[in-house]
């Protein structure tokens, strides 16, 4: 005799999953929510190209690494995951990390820096130190970024540029 087995669905699994969606959703509204509307449409240009160029540096390191095991040199394949994820996770963040940029001991530094030299070799240099500077907030933009929007959530501020920090 054979019985037949029946499969019993979890009937608040599909609650679960719409729980899920409901909290992604207003995590991403609390975090537009917490900056000015300005603000968020300023520096879209340097935070796109920060992030790309994150999501290559990441993605030449990442096959570096894994190259011995997986010889897969596409641009996109197994070895762009982690890479995107984390470029994702700082596209949505870069705002926040560079608000708490702005002032902190990197940027003074950054200000006070002089340059000697020809016109070009001038040029080079500033040019260098904006690339290096936007890689940075773009690489410390998941801890940093989601660091000061916490902060904001929790002292409920909106934050703007050249606002004052906590």
């Amino acid at each position: 005799m054979k019985e037949k087995s029946t499969i019993l669905k979890d009937p608040g699994a599909h609650n679960k999953h719409k729980d899920f969606l409901i909290k992604v959703k207003e995590t991403n509204d609390s975090i537009k929510k917490h900056l000015t509307p300005e603000y968020r449409n300023q520096y879209n240009i340097r935070r796109l190209i920060s992030c790309v160029l994150l999501f290559l540096i990441l993605r030449s390191w990442v096959s570096n690494f894994t190259w011995p095991f997986i010889n897969d040199d596409t641009l996109f394949s197994i070895d762009s995951i982690y890479p995107l994820i984390y470029s994702i996770i700082a596209w949505k963040f870069w705002h926040y990390s560079f608000w708490s940029f702005k002032g902190g001991i990197i940027d003074n530094l950054s200000k006070r820096i002089f340059y000697i030299g020809s016109i070009w070799t001038v040029l080079g240099k500033i040019f260098l130190q904006n690339f290096v500077i936007l890689i940075w907030i773009a690489i410390i933009a998941p801890f940093s970024g989601i660091k000061t929007w916490l902060k904001a959530v929790k002292h409920d501020k909106v934050l703007f540029y050249g606002n004052e920090k906590w």
